[in-house]
Parts: C-alpha cells; sequence; structure tokens
C-alpha cells in the first residue's frame, strides 16, 4: 500500500510539522508500506525523508511535484536521490522568481531529526517555463516516471488546464485526488488506457495515507513500480481509494485480521436495499474466533491482537462510521468456529460513507491471500452476482489466481457482475 504523493514543510502549501520524521510516522501509523515525496519543484527533504524512513522502516520513493508552464501538475517517480536532485537542477533553471515567505509561505528544509538547516528561497509555488512535454521527457531523462497528478480537480490537473490528455504525451499514469472514487474514475478516466493511482496529496501529518494505491510487487521501490504500472513480471496495480472513508476498505482490515485469526475461508456480502433504505457489509469466516471479553474490546481503537499495526483501524472505523449513518456494528464469534462481523447503514443517510471500489477491494484481498477461499455476493434491491475465488481458481486450469491471468479474469467477472446490476433499475449506487 503506497501514497504516491506526500509533501513535507519544504512546499510552501506544506504545514511546518509535516518535518520529514513527522512524514514517516504518519506514514508507518497509516499502515503504509512507502511514500513517495513530492515537495513542488524540489527535492531538497528527500534524503532526509529516506533517512527517517530507513530508521523505522519504512520505504521512501524520491519524487517531485513539477509545474509546467502551462500550470500543470506532474508528480515525478524517481529512483534515487542523485536523480531527484538532478531533476531539481533542471528544473529550477526554469523556474523564475523569488520566494515571498509572507504571502506564500516558509519552505523549510530540514533534516531527519526536525532540525531546520534552512530556507529554499526560490518561488517553488510557481510555474516553470518548460512546457508539458519538456517536464515528462525530463523525468524520463533521469530515470524517472511521468504521472499527471490530480487529473479531477479543475486546478492544475491536466484535463483542467489543457481541456485534455494529449495522445502524444509519453505519460506513464494518471493520478485521481481523494475527491473521486476509483470506480468512477474509472469509468471517467479509463479510456485514457493509463493506469491509475491514488494519492492523498499530503501536506499535513494526519493527511499522510488519505488516498493510497495498491499494487502487487516484491517490494516497495521504483523499478517495481515500473513494472506493475506496465503490468510485466506478474507485478500489477490492483486499485486504489481513501482507507479512512471508502467503506470496502476498512473491510481490508477486517478480513487481514481474520486471515491471521486462521481463517481458510471467508464470505463477504454487501447488500443495498434502496426500498428499505438499508445498506449491510457482512463478513464471515472460519478463523479460530473469540471470547466474549475480547469481542466486548474490538470496536476500541486502542486495543488490537495484530503486532503489524499500533493500533486496530478496521472495526473501530467502520463502527463509527455506521453509527454515524444511522446503523451500528455486530460481532458475533465462538473460540474455535470463527467471527461474523455485520454493519448496517442507513442507505439514504446525508453522512454515509461511500461504499468504495468493489474490485480494488477484491483484487487485493485475492492477489494477498491467494490461499484462502474468497466468497462475495453483492446484491442490489433482491438481485445479486456472487463470485467464488475457488471457482476462478478451477477456470484458470493450473495458472494462479494472483497471477496475471487470474487477476484479468477476476476484473473481468467483477465487471460483469456490476454492469449487470447497474443496468437494473434501482441499482444507483453512491
Amino acid at each position: 500500500m503506497l501514497d504516491t504523493h506526500v509533501h513535507t514543510c519544504l512546499s510552501p502549501c506544506g504545514e511546518l510539522d509535516m518535518h520529514p520524521a513527522a512524514l514517516v510516522e504518519a506514514g508507518i501509523e497509516a499502515g503504509l508500506d512507502a511514500v513517495v515525496v513530492c515537495d513542488h519543484n524540489s527535492a531538497e527533504n528527500v534524503a532526509a525523508v529516506e533517512r527517517a524512513g530507513r530508521a523505522k522502516g519504512l520505504a521512501v520513493i524520491p519524487g517531485m511535484e513539477v509545474t509546467s508552464e502551462e500550470e500543470v501538475h506532474v508528480v515525478a517517480l524517481l529512483p534515487d536521490t542523485e536523480a531527484a536532485l538532478a531533476l531539481q537542477s533542471r528544473v529550477q533553471r526554469a523556474l523564475p522568481g523569488k520566494n515571498d515567505p509572507d504571502a506564500f509561505g516558509m519552505q523549510v528544509i530540514a533534516n531527519e531529526h526536525a532540525e531546520v538547516l534552512g530556507f529554499d528561497e526560490h518561488l517553488l509555488i510557481g510555474a516553470t517555463t518548460l512546457g508539458i512535454d519538456a517536464v515528462v521527457d525530463g523525468i524520463h531523462a533521469v530515470g524517472g516516471l511521468a504521472v499527471a497528478a490530480h487529473v479531477d480537480r479543475e486546478g492544475f490537473g491536466i484535463i483542467g488546464q489543457l481541456g485534455m490528455i494529449p495522445d502524444d504525451l509519453a505519460l506513464d499514469a494518471l493520478e485521481v485526488s481523494t475527491r473521486t472514487p476509483m470506480n468512477v474514475a474509472r469509468s471517467n478516466y479509463g479510456a485514457a488506457t493509463l493506469p491509475l493511482l491514488c494519492g492523498s496529496d499530503a501536506h499535513q501529518p494526519d493527511q499522510v495515507g488519505r488516498g493510497v494505491t495498491f499494487m502487487l510487487m516484491e517490494e516497495p521501490s521504483l523499478s517495481e513500480v515500473r513494472l506493475a504500472l506496465a503490468g510485466l513480471g506478474g507485478r500489477a496495480v490492483l486499485g486504489g481509494g481513501r482507507p479512512m472513508e471508502d467503506l470496502l476498505l476498512h473491510i481490508l482490515d477486517i478480513v487481514r485480521n481474520a486471515i491471521e485469526a486462521g481463517a481458510t475461508a471467508v464470505e463477504i456480502e454487501l447488500t443495498e436495499d434502496p426500498a428499505r433504505d438499508l445498506l449491510a457489509i457482512c463478513v464471515r469466516d472460519n478463523g479460530r474466533g473469540m471470547d466474549e471479553a475480547t469481542v466486548a474490546r474490538v470496536t476500541d481503537p486502542f486495543f488490537t491482537t495484530r503486532t503489524t499495526r499500533r493500533v486496530g483501524l478496521g472495526l473501530p472505523l467502520l463502527t463509527a462510521a455506521a453509527r454515524a449513518a444511522g446503523g451500528d456494528v455486530t460481532v458475533e464469534s465462538i473460540p474455535g468456529k470463527g467471527t461474523r462481523v455485520t454493519a448496517t447503514f442507513q442507505h439514504s443517510h446525508i453522512d454515509r460513507a461511500p461504499v468504495g471500489d468493489i474490485e480494488t477491494t477484491l483484487l487485493v484481498l485475492v492477489a494477498g491471500s491467494p490461499e484462502v477461499d474468497i466468497l462475495f455476493r453483492h446484491v442490489v434491491g433482491g438481485r445479486d452476482y456472487e463470485l467464488s475465488s475457488r471457482d476462478l481458481a478451477a477456470a484458470l486450469e493450473g495458472a494462479a489466481l494472483a497471477s496475471p491471468q487470474g487477476l484479468a479474469l477476476l476484473r473481468a467477472a467483477i465487471r460483469q457482475g456490476e454492469a449487470e446490476l447497474a443496468h437494473e433499475p434501482g441499482s444507483e449506487r453512491r
């Protein structure tokens, strides 16, 4: 899980408490595997974030958010600090003006110990004199990947600024902001045939991890990201979303807990019934179950039986989201038998969180735990479709479910099922 767009206190719009150490701590707290550091038109804090990341066990990919002369933001994912500084040199030679701290904010260069080393005097908030083609070519010249940033935003997005994505522009991917669910982004921008990423564009610590991209990779590195974007070597972009908002991404944490508890089979049922004003999500597993004392505490955000994250987030966030939308969460568990979690929501409630992207959720579950039998059922107004990872695996005749062929089969099955539901009356969803 990567946040592919994070700023530090160097960016003029970044908070002063977004120093390298704080960024890394926030990434770990969010459960990320990696972050991409993308300050505006500068890479001065990249090395410090890398050192802080190495000390804490968070992978850091160097990057930069470059502003073209057309005022299009392009995120560069770069192989190393040397490449980042080489791109910085080229960008800042084409960056006119000097920063006014009173008008635009301080541009703080800091080390991994939260100590201020100096200030960047360039007008980092400004546009370079490099055209969009030159920006993309410059990123590629230092071995980087060029991603059109927040294409769903009017300001500084490539479509908002140019009115289109030029066919001959050698972009490697498109990024959507946290304002657009991934299933909507896929519908809006899928014709571009470029991989879709989601990043937080975080400017303060509590925003880190609010938008993430899931990738199937051997390790969180630029070389692996490159393979994933190209769909080579068994690597893949699985999807993206907003872990703090999308209901189905809360389910990822719940299912992971079940698998860690020894579950070999998990059933997920999503029910949408506008006529009854009901949305329900039910997760059943055959893991080791919990005793009554543990069940009573599982919705406490500071209680967890996991060692891979400092606080449990799935059930507490799901419970808070359900109660905010006129529903609740119930947990039933029998030691040695398994657990059933049911979350209900008032379907029409103004505060109901979006369901999220079914495709991302199922691809991440299957790719991450191909040995677990996953059964998914989506019910809309009495109509439904069902997917079984066991049946899909059998249809592959020996190929792995987490292989490119397996993931492609799963994607196709999900899209067919969702398309059939969407073409029936009463299936409108958010």
